[in-house]
């Protein structure tokens, strides 16, 4: 693999897209790996957190797996990928595309799930609050949880399964919103809120308390 050395310090778009053409012209091909992080540094001539900042972008449009142990591979590619490839977003311009995702089905989510939760259905949603209050360190993971409840509540098998499928890019959304000061407080606070007007089968409070908690992530992100 032939790279271009980039001699301006973080700019991760120009590694994208050098990434994304070798693709493309067929250099590199579905399963193949990539070189490891300190090797990609080197080839590109730019700093190890720049290329950090590249394999996020390559993960969130689905170009790449990356592994703890395995390494970073080229995905199998289909038509939709191929179209980010050829209009690339940044990550946090994917993260707000993950909000608006979220606010049409979330908010709708919530009116089904105030219409059809049952009292066991409360129960174990509350559970999932409770998750996040005693173990923090873990939060991350019951917050993901507390919203494929919803979803599973709502009794919607479609909205269910797509809510599954953001999962990934919702983690990375955790990773960078969850551990802001002050945020886990609040997040417990809106979580309570939501679950509260289900239970009441109030289902317009229900989707004002979603959107609102939607919006708190979005301005977050704004600032990050």
């Amino acid at each position: 693999m032939n790279f271009e050395e980039i001699t301006v310090e973080k700019i991760p778009k120009s590694i994208v897209a050098q990434i994304r053409k070798s693709l493309i012209d067929g250099e590199l091909k579905p399963g193949q790996s990539l070189p490891s992080e300190v090797q990609l540094a080197k080839l590109f001539g730019v700093s190890r957190s720049s290329i950090r900042d590249a394999m996020q972008i390559l993960e969130s449009t689905g170009i790449i797996n990356r592994r703890k142990r395995g390494g970073t591979t080229i995905r199998q590619i289909t038509i939709e990928d191929m179209a980010n490839i050829y209009h690339p977003k940044s990550e946090k311009e994917n993260l707000f595309d993950l909000l608006e995702t979220r606010e049409i089905l979330e908010i709708a989510l919530v009116r089904l799930a105030a219409q059809r939760a049952s009292g066991k259905d409360i129960e174990e949603i509350e559970k999932l609050i409770t998750w996040m209050e005693e173990k923090p360190k873990e939060a991350a993971e019951a917050d993901i949880a507390f919203h494929l409840a919803l979803a599973r509540v709502s009794q919607n098998e479609v909205m269910l399964n797509i809510i599954k499928s953001l999962k990934q890019i919702m983690n990375r959304l955790q990773e960078k919103t969850i551990y802001y000061p002050g945020r886990l407080e609040k997040i417990i606070i809106e979580h309570k809120q939501i679950v509260s007007a289900i239970k009441d089968k109030d289902e317009k409070l229900a989707q004002e308390y979603m959107k609102n908690h939607l919006s708190q992530i979005k301005e977050l992100v704004k600032n990050i």
